[in-house]
């Protein structure tokens, strides 16, 4: 059951931003194409950073482009875990429309957030193309931790060590810096382990499946921890989605946004 908390007492909008890493490298891992544009071929003289040959040449293969990570070894239960693969097909959620939204499609209200501490989890879309922004995206929607406190004292988590010293620790989100993040089908999206997040939020017209990639070890404490607060009144939390996103990309502007649902 997720523990009740409370929220700053204002109304906070979040402008959902464009998914890449250097954004988002405080939360966890983007993963995409960095060379869209390179046909693989046993020709190529000067390879992308990252990136060897594979497959006699018909492919690239670019190393470690997410790194998960297994703490369970360190959770009091001292439960094995094991690595799970599970499907998520997620359904478009419905946004809210008002004088708030317009200047995009709507508003998605946030009212809760889960983390796993022990694991890193990894959402990859299936069947989905970046050309397809009209039917579907999905938010990403992250939080850092606060300074642990009493009212958190019942969440086991690892503590950050030499060997992971970018582990956020025991704290519960901070909702004044609660950020939301828009992704396309050319991406996947690796939360760091005990990374505070929402519960994946599909926009558009069609749903997502995503397979997700985790360890886990079947204690629901350890494996999962959640937080939510009453979203009335002045203590709510929205993300304004984007009707129409211009990026440039390769001198070409390229449109990212949705259409009126």
């Amino acid at each position: 059951m997720p523990l009740g908390i409370s929220t700053p007492g204002s109304t906070q909008l979040l402008q959902a931003e464009k998914l890449d890493q250097t954004t988002f490298s405080q939360f966890g891992t983007v993963i995409a194409n960095p060379s869209p544009e390179l046909i693989p071929s046993e020709q190529l003289t000067k390879l992308p950073q990252n990136a060897v040959q594979a497959n006699q040449g018909s492919a690239l293969k670019y190393l470690d482009v997410t790194h998960m990570k297994d703490l369970y070894p360190t959770a009091p239960s001292t439960k094995s875990s094991k690595a799970v693969m599970n499907m998520f097909v997620c359904a478009p959620r419905q946004l809210t429309t008002n004088a708030t939204s317009k200047s995009g499609l709507g508003t998605f209200p946030v009212k809760i957030l889960e983390r796993h501490p022990y694991t890193t989890q990894t959402f990859i879309p299936l069947g989905l193309s970046p050309r397809e922004v009209e039917e579907a995206r999905y938010l990403v929607i992250v939080a850092p931790s606060l300074p642990p406190s009493q009212v958190d004292e019942g969440f086991p988590v690892p503590l950050p060590n030499d060997q992971h010293p970018d582990l956020p620790g025991r704290g519960l989100p901070d909702l004044t810096r609660i950020r939301a993040f828009i992704a396309d089908g050319s991406q996947a999206v690796t939360y760091g382990a005990g990374t505070w997040h929402a519960p994946m939020v599909v926009i558009g017209r069609k749903p997502i499946s995503f397979v997700v990639v985790q360890f886990a070890n079947g204690v629901g404490i350890e494996d999962c921890q959640e937080v939510e607060w009453d979203n009335e009144g002045k203590g709510k939390i929205e993300v304004v989605v984007p009707a129409l996103d211009w990026i440039e990309a390769g001198g070409e502007k390229k449109r990212m946004g949705l259409s009126k649902l």
